[in-house]
């Protein structure tokens, strides 16, 4: 990328880098050039304490609804499937607002954010045409790291770490359209990576 200085997508302060928690969202510099990461914005689930980290990210559709997949969920809804990263793609996750009493053994993320819980009562609440856009992202597959691997990527910057956040001014994190998230998850920073949001996906382009 001739002509432009590699260190303006690094971040200005990355000492001061949270560590990522359950909840935290990973968000991608613009130039990660990943095909499963490329402009993601990734919900950790379960942060590296010694035997790796797992995520979903949430923000890459993957051209099927929900029914494509799981026939017997007929909802009036159309339901988009994301793909939530490249490991484990048989197998569905999801994240919600509707929480354990809905959901039991939902697991709490972030307030008012859940991952996963008892699927038979999630058929159930779809079965009876409760609302799911704006309260539940389906994926396949999720981001795994090994032991080390993301707190390597994070200090090469490839990664600014959103710790947390609110639902109620977040509503961006369930929803459907896959650029909007980056650059919504993007503005969380304030003006610091405002030159981010200006950057094609491909800086070969800019």
């Amino acid at each position: 990328m001739k002509g432009i200085d590699q260190d303006i997508f690094n971040l200005k302060d990355q000492q001061s880098q949270p560590q990522p928690q359950r909840g935290s969202l990973l968000v991608a510099k613009p130039v990660v050039g990943d095909f499963f990461f490329r402009r993601s914005v990734v919900m950790m689930v379960d942060p590296d304490e010694g035997d790796g980290a797992m995520g979903v990210v949430l923000n890459h559709f993957t051209g099927y609804n929900l029914r494509d997949v799981v026939p017997e969920i007929d909802t009036e809804e159309e339901v988009p499937l994301f793909l939530g990263g490249p490991v484990g793609t048989q197998a569905m996750f999801y994240i919600h607002t509707l929480g354990p009493e809905v959901i039991p053994n939902a697991v709490p993320l972030q307030q008012g954010v859940y991952f996963g819980g008892d699927f038979d009562a999630m058929k159930r609440y779809l079965a009876l045409g409760y609302p799911v856009r704006g309260n539940i992202k389906f994926m396949v597959g999720y981001s795994g790291w090994s032991s080390g691997q993301l707190a390597s990527e994070i200090e090469r910057n490839d990664w600014a770490v959103l710790p947390s956040f609110n639902i109620n001014k977040c509503p961006w994190v369930i929803k459907y359209a896959d650029d909007e998230i980056w650059r919504d998850a993007v503005t969380q920073f304030g003006n610091r990576y405002r030159l981010w949001l200006n950057m094609p996906s491909d800086p070969r382009y800019n």
